[in-house]
């Protein structure tokens, strides 16, 4: 209750003499961490050997580039780096010889659409696959596939089985729509003849070859919410229309071009190959008509594509067409 406290303020001069104190470093925000949310650029794949095939990092595209795939398995001059280079147990035929049989020797996954940014869920991607087709190219055949999970795979056909549409290099094309999945893969079969898948969807002819490709997908709100919807019990389903006489001509196709799966031999074609000498009408496919002899000795067994009902007609590229004689 007897207390008092009272206050004093005074000036103080600064010493001329005196080092004044440094002046701080201003500081600065954090750094930020890098993200993987811009666009990527094209991508090129390396092999993953715990995978089993070539594998691209997030890209606008994935391209197995110019060597991993090139070539078939073990075959004279075109050995296949890390054959199969698949991500199960498919495995390639080893018969033939390089660029003189089949092979695929590259596969690129790009969008349809194009754009700069990488390749995410829900978006249509397209799949070129560069392949050699044996001759002129209709005894060969080409399966695409897709698997949502690369460490999983589950094999989705993409379309129809295709052709290869003439003899030599070739790139064929499929499209699809990447489903959810962060590691996704592609598949190609490349088929001498034709034949049902195994049930690890792929062929094993002695001419036959199948590689894989994995690629990274970001992921997309759109395709989440679009894989949530599923058909309704209502939705109307039809099956196709059947027209017997098409079934029996296809089965008899069918028959002829898994014959010619299963051989180890083809025939004879400019004097490399299996020479057929079994009689009945035979052809070739030349520029230039050559001697009955010739294509007695040479030839191929007259079917749809060359026959005496269309003798001349085109069957390849470079001006060839069909020449064919009766032979005992």
């Amino acid at each position: 209750s007897y207390d008092d406290h009272d206050d004093l303020i005074f000036t103080v001069k600064a010493d001329p003499n005196a080092t004044p104190p440094p002046t701080p470093a201003p500081t600065l925000p954090p750094t930020p961490m890098p993200t993987n949310d811009g666009p990527s650029g094209p991508q090129t794949a390396s092999y993953d050997a715990d995978l089993g095939a070539p594998k691209c990092s997030y890209g606008v595209s994935c391209d197995s580039g110019a060597a991993l795939l090139n070539g078939r398995g073990s075959i004279a001059n075109g050995n296949e780096l890390h054959a199969p280079n698949t991500l199960d147990t498919c495995t390639d035929g080893n018969s033939g010889s390089y660029h003189s049989d089949e092979s695929i020797d590259r596969i690129v996954v790009t969008r349809a659409s194009g754009g700069a940014a990488d390749l995410t869920e829900g978006d249509e991607v397209t799949v070129s696959a560069n392949v050699w087709c044996w001759n002129t190219g209709t005894s060969d055949y080409i399966d695409f596939y897709y698997a949502s999970d690369a460490t999983n795979p589950v094999w989705t056909q993409i379309g129809e089985r295709q052709p290869c549409p003439d003899g030599g290099a070739q790139t064929v094309t499929a499209s699809f729509t990447l489903p959810q999945g962060s590691l996704q893969a592609v598949r190609v079969n490349l088929m001498y003849g034709s034949s049902s898948p195994s049930v690890y969807s792929c062929v094993t002819g002695s001419y036959d070859d199948t590689d894989d490709l994995v690629i990274s997908v970001k992921p997309s709100a759109l395709a989440a919410a679009a894989a949530a919807v599923s058909p309704s019990k209502n939705d109307d389903v039809q099956g196709g229309i059947v027209d017997g006489g098409k079934d029996v001509v296809a089965d008899t196709k069918k028959k002829e071009l898994m014959d010619k799966n299963n051989s180890t031999s083809k025939p004879k074609v400019n004097g490399k190959g299996n020479s057929n000498k079994s009689g009945g009408d035979k052809y070739v496919c030349s520029k230039g008509k050559p001697f009955a002899s010739t294509i007695c000795a040479d030839g191929l067994a007259a079917d749809e594509i060359c026959s005496p009902d269309n003798v001349g007609r085109s069957c390849g590229s470079g001006g060839r067409k069909c020449w064919w004689a009766e032979c005992d």
